[in-house]
């Protein structure tokens, strides 16, 4: 019984012959293959076309043809237009602007987005959005990025004034990029929201058009606010506990905004406790009924700024008499993809077409 093999044995037999039968096959595989790749490649000059065709011109061009419209303007872009420079003891900051210019027909003149990217007013970047930006472009509007000056930096309202000087630069220039100046619009998003407000409400306040240009004026025709900040005091108003509370610190970027970085002798204070630096800054205190008309989109599920803080603009502007419409985008938090969509472009670009083109 011992040389007898059990069961056990012949699987393990029958298994180690199949390998051994894959692999030869493998082997026969690679031999195979090693043959091929020894056979002479193809090579026969005498195909070349020595300039005969078999085809006619006549076949070449009416043959599967594609009869394309033009619908879409063809779109230029030009980066870093310095259109402001700002010197001060150690530094000199040059404040820059991107165009996209769709194409014009001789003699027309193109309206004009003012656009302005959001950055928690921290950071300032004129590439953003660009989505939104080549949806207007595309709609037949030339659009202007704007880079602005942020915090720590400088406060309120400086980053303002960078703001309205690049309008006033715009309309300066209006005639090297067949702008018609008169048909101005401004767009933001989040702090760029509240920017392009302000610059819907402030457009008859002197003290904020200083600087270069000054034979222009900053004033829009219309304003979208894309889940901006408005009252700065409103940014968590009806979140949770922690998170409304959260902006009542020094700390947040809004009291920073207004009341600079503690630092040295400057202690810092909230926005709560400073209403003589907030308030001035606040939309509220410029809306009357001579603004623009407003179109306002809100994410429901926003909790950085939170959607109280728009409905709250839409109400003051509607009660002073002011053109507005408010939309709540369902699902949609602080941004994000849902505002990139069809449905809400189109609305954007109707609002504009509405106040610009007709």
């Amino acid at each position: 019984m011992e040389n007898a093999m059990t069961r056990r044995d012949l699987l393990k037999a029958g298994a180690f012959m199949g390998m051994a039968a894959v692999g030869a096959g493998m082997v026969g595989c690679a031999t195979q293959t090693n043959t091929a790749a020894a056979a002479e490649p193809f090579n026969d000059t005498s195909k070349a076309a020595a300039g005969v065709a078999s085809a006619s011109l006549a076949e070449a061009t009416s043959d599967n043809v594609l009869d394309v419209q033009v619908t879409d303007p063809t779109i230029s872009e030009i980066q870093g237009i310095v259109y402001k420079t700002v010197n001060n003891a150690s530094t000199t900051t040059n404040l820059k602007l991107d165009l996209l210019l769709p194409s014009a027909g001789e003699g027309e003149t193109l309206p004009l987005v003012v656009f302005v990217n959001g950055g928690g007013f921290t950071s300032s970047n004129p590439q953003g959005n660009i989505v939104h930006r080549m949806a207007f472009a595309k709609a037949g509007y030339a659009v202007a990025s704007v880079q602005h000056r942020v915090v720590p930096t400088v406060k309120f309202p400086e980053p303002l004034l960078d703001v309205k000087a690049a309008v006033r630069w715009l309309k300066a220039n209006a005639g090297t990029y067949k702008i018609d100046k008169s048909r101005v619009a401004a767009v933001g998003n989040s702090s760029g929201g509240y920017f392009a407000t302000m610059l819907g409400v402030t457009g008859d306040i002197a003290d904020f058009d200083k600087g270069d240009n000054g034979s222009e004026d900053s004033k829009v025709s219309a304003v979208i606010d894309l889940y901006g900040v408005s009252d700065l005091t409103l940014i968590g108003a009806g979140l949770s506990d922690e998170l409304e509370q959260g902006h009542h610190s020094p700390a947040t970027t809004e009291a920073m905004f207004v009341n600079g970085t503690a630092f040295g002798d400057n202690k810092g204070a909230s926005v709560f406790d400073t209403p003589d630096t907030a308030a001035p800054a606040s939309p509220f205190t410029y809306i009357d009924g001579t603004d623009p008309a407003f179109l306002i989109l809100h994410g429901d599920k926003d909790t950085l700024v939170s959607p109280v803080a728009s409905m709250e603009l839409y109400k003051r502007l509607t009660d002073a008499g002011v053109e507005a419409d408010r939309y709540v985008v369902a699902g949609a938090s602080h941004g994000g993809p849902l505002f990139n969509q069809p449905q809400v472009i189109d609305i954007m670009v109707n609002f504009l077409d509405k106040h610009l083109k007709a």
